[in-house]
């Protein structure tokens, strides 16, 4: 009788042990290691997402100076804001407003390109052509070109567009922000 109380005892003791170690492996959670290395990951992206930016916004300015230097006129275009910037030697002698229509594909984001074609004609069939990367035309344009090119356009004022149309010479450069 003595020995059945006493693995009886024992076995109770040994069921309880086993039931708290799992309790407390399951209270632990991650160790100290496994936090500090997450936290150096999510250190490592940020600090990459910003290096990134960095290097994206020094490439800006040092085109922003090569153009200066050089006394070319250029466009900058900021797709979130839906402004852009005609620009001649660091001055911005024309702003506008514009918007969107996309063909196939959407309008490139950080990307310089340089003006291939201008088709002249009538008021409403003028565009800027970038290539098959682009298209610009005015509010007032006819011709979508863009639905026939699969070409993403950017419609601009008519009076802004005019302005830009003539200012403006084969080969200029675009600069499309994010």
């Amino acid at each position: 009788m003595e020995r059945t109380e006493h693995t009886e005892h024992t076995t109770k003791a040994g069921v309880l042990l086993i039931v708290m170690a799992f309790l407390l492996v399951g209270m632990q959670g991650q160790s100290p290691d496994d936090i500090e290395r997450r936290k150096l990951v999510e250190q490592q992206v940020k600090l990459s997402k910003r290096i990134a930016s960095l290097n994206h916004e020094q490439e800006f300015l040092l085109m922003q100076k090569a153009f200066y230097a050089s006394d070319s006129k250029y466009i900058l275009l900021d797709l979130p804001s839906r402004t852009g910037m005609l620009k001649y030697r660091n001055r911005v002698p024309r702003t506008f407003a514009f918007s969107t229509a996309s063909g196939k594909r959407p309008v490139p984001r950080n990307t310089v390109l340089k003006i291939t074609a201008k088709t002249d004609g009538n008021e409403r069939k003028r565009m800027l052509l970038f290539g098959d990367a682009l298209l610009i035309q005015s509010k007032r344009s006819s011709v979508s070109a863009g639905k026939e090119h699969k070409v993403p356009r950017i419609l601009i004022g008519s009076k802004d567009f005019a302005s830009l149309y003539y200012t403006v010479e084969q080969g200029t450069t675009l600069h499309i922000g994010k």
